[in-house]
C-alpha cells in the first residue's frame, strides 16, 4: 500500500514511464484510471495536487463515460425533485406508493412524459396510475 508521503514520486515515476512507453491516447486512459482509483482513498484536494498538469482527462473516453453516467444520473434526480415539487403544490403529500413508484422510473423520458400528464391528472393516483384510495382491486368481495 503507498502512503500518502510516497505518492509524489509515485506519480513522478508514472509520468517518466508512460511519457516513454505510453501513445497519448494509453497515457490519458491510465491517467484517468489511477484518477478513479485514488478517489476510493485519497482526498480530492490532494489528488488535484499531484496530477496537477499531468493529465488531460477531459480527452479518455472513460472519464468521459463516468462524465455522462453522473449527469445521467443527476438529470433523474431532478426530474424527480421538480414532478414530487410540481404534484406536492397540485396534489398534496405523496403517499408512499406514488414515491415508491416514481423512485422506480430510471428513463428520464418517462419522467418527462408524467411532468406533462401531471397538467392532466387529478391525484398521485392518476398521474401514476395507481389504483385510488378506498377502491378495491379485482378480486373477491368483501362478507357482508
Amino acid at each position: 500500500m503507498v502512503q500518502e508521503a510516497e505518492l509524489p514520486a509515485v506519480i513522478a515515476q508514472m509520468k517518466q514511464r508512460l511519457d516513454r512507453e505510453a501513445t497519448r491516447s494509453e497515457a490519458t486512459e491510465l491517467w484517468s484510471a489511477a484518477y478513479v482509483l485514488m478517489g476510493m482513498r485519497y482526498a480530492d484536494a490532494l489528488i488535484q495536487t499531484l496530477l496537477q498538469g499531468v493529465i488531460a482527462m477531459e480527452e479518455s473516453v472513460t472519464y468521459q463515460k463516468v462524465i455522462r453516467k453522473g449527469e445521467a444520473q443527476g438529470a433523474l434526480s431532478e426530474a424527480r425533485k421538480m414532478l414530487l415539487l410540481q404534484g406536492r403544490s397540485r396534489f398534496g403529500e405523496p403517499p408512499p406508493e406514488a414515491i415508491a413508484a416514481l423512485d422506480t422510473l430510471a428513463d428520464i423520458s418517462q419522467l418527462e412524459e408524467l411532468g406533462v400528464r401531471l397538467l392532466q391528472a387529478s391525484s398521485w393516483q392518476g398521474l401514476l396510475g395507481l389504483p385510488e384510495p378506498g377502491r378495491r382491486t379485482r378480486g373477491r368481495k368483501k362478507a357482508p
